[in-house]
């Protein structure tokens, strides 16, 4: 099969504009943030997009492992949406130095156990062999390293493909080293979860947090791929390549992560409410006080109660603008989740503010990484194939009923 090179397509150069807009507004907004309201309140934004973006970036590949690892055919035809999405990947090592500049900075640093008083903290004094500056940089080092050798091996076979004719070499290679990259993908985002967002509250900890922060992250990436599918379709593409029963199963899947999201932040509060410990009730007393309540409240409906009830029907899986409704939704509702994470931790501890630390600052971030995201994968669109066209398993794809 011949490539389908979308680069010259109307609909791959709006989106293109879309996010160089995104990003100049973006990064003007957080220059706006840091003369406005502080060095700390600009690293929170900053830290808000980063990881909403960073997260979905490295979740799409771990989505591309899995196909590969359980060797499915229904998703060969999608599975490349997935993989263009991970352009951000190998920028992450810069991206991420902000962040690491700020647990260094002896004023206007957001992580509380690198202030002065947490030298006489006990907590924070036993805490420290790991929560300390240097192993700080040297995990996100390692983090990043990971994700990049993990894109340089699965996308980059996984593109090598399509220009290997009958040879499946590359894609033999992706069934072998799936496995082991699933569980590095694992370790990494949990680790990177606990430094980068747990640890803004280093008094409180959740053994759950890890699992958490995945199905957030997973459930966006698939509202994503969903989201792109049906504008492409729509626009004329990859018709030959998508049926209905792609819609479905993607809308699916939306469904059953939008509920294991709500599992998971369930089990999560209702461990702690039930064991009524000082030292873990402190994370939802903050978040349930102070008008910050009301954002739970919204975060429960839009992440939870809308997607259960528009995805539960069989039927409408399948209509395609109920599809992009249900995933703008999930990605709504995953930004209120992480500012719902950040905010009450930098405000109260911080920026030292009791009531709701939320404004057009908290935006900022989310809009710059948003262009440089999309700028990132509009450019993996307009240089490969947008359909993985040598998969072993694409007729599968092709035949595929449901």
């Amino acid at each position: 099969m011949s490539h389908v090179n979308l680069g010259s397509s109307p609909v791959i150069g709006k989106i293109n504009k879309l996010g160089l807009g995104l990003a100049a507004v973006g990064a003007l907004g957080l220059i706006a943030t840091y003369l406005t309201a502080g060095v700390e309140r600009f690293f929170a934004d900053y830290l808000i997009g980063f990881w909403y973006f960073a997260g979905i970036s490295v979740t799409m590949m771990f989505f591309s492992a899995l196909q590969y690892l359980a060797r499915a055919g229904w998703s060969a035809s999608v599975r490349r949406i997935a993989e263009m999405y991970t352009g951000m990947v190998p920028v992450l090592a810069i991206l991420i130095l902000p962040l690491v500049a700020n647990v260094f900075m002896h004023h206007g640093s957001i992580y509380e156990w690198t202030h002065e008083s947490a030298a006489t903290d006990p907590i924070l004094i036993k805490k420290a062999p790991y929560l300390n500056t240097t192993f700080f940089a040297i995990r996100m080092a390692f983090y990043v390293l990971v994700w990049f050798v993990m894109h340089r091996f699965i996308i980059g076979n996984s593109i090598k493909q399509d220009s290997s004719g009958s040879d499946i070499t590359p894609t033999r290679k992706n069934w072998k080293r799936a496995a082991p990259f699933i569980l590095l993908y694992a370790i990494t985002i949990t680790f990177a979860a606990f430094d980068l967002l747990m640890s803004l509250e280093p008094h409180w900890f959740s053994t759950i947090w890890g699992v958490y922060s995945f199905a957030g992250h997973f459930v966006a990436a698939l509202s994503i791929v969903a989201i792109t599918v049906v504008v492409l379709y729509n626009n004329g593409h990859l018709r030959e390549y998508i049926r209905a029963e792609h819609f479905h199963d993607l809308g699916k899947l939306m469904f059953a992560f939008s509920v294991f999201w709500a599992y998971i932040a369930f089990s999560q509060y209702f461990i702690i409410w039930y064991a009524n410990l000082p030292e873990e009730t402190i994370y939802f007393t903050h978040r349930l006080s102070h008008g910050w309540e009301y954002v739970g409240y919204a975060l429960v409906a839009t992440h939870f109660l809308v997607p259960f009830m528009v995805l539960l029907r069989q039927d409408v899986k399948r209509k395609t603008n109920i599809l992009i409704a249900a995933g703008i939704i999930i990605l709504i509702s995953h930004f209120i989740d992480i500012v719902w994470i950040v905010m009450p931790a930098v405000g109260h501890h911080i920026l030292k503010v009791e009531g709701v630390t939320f404004g057009w600052q908290e935006f900022t971030g989310w809009l710059f990484f948003a262009g440089i995201f999309l700028i990132l994968a509009m450019k993996n669109f307009q240089k490969h194939s947008a359909v993985a066209v040598n998969d072993p398993l694409l007729q599968e794809s092709l035949e595929y009923h449901s």
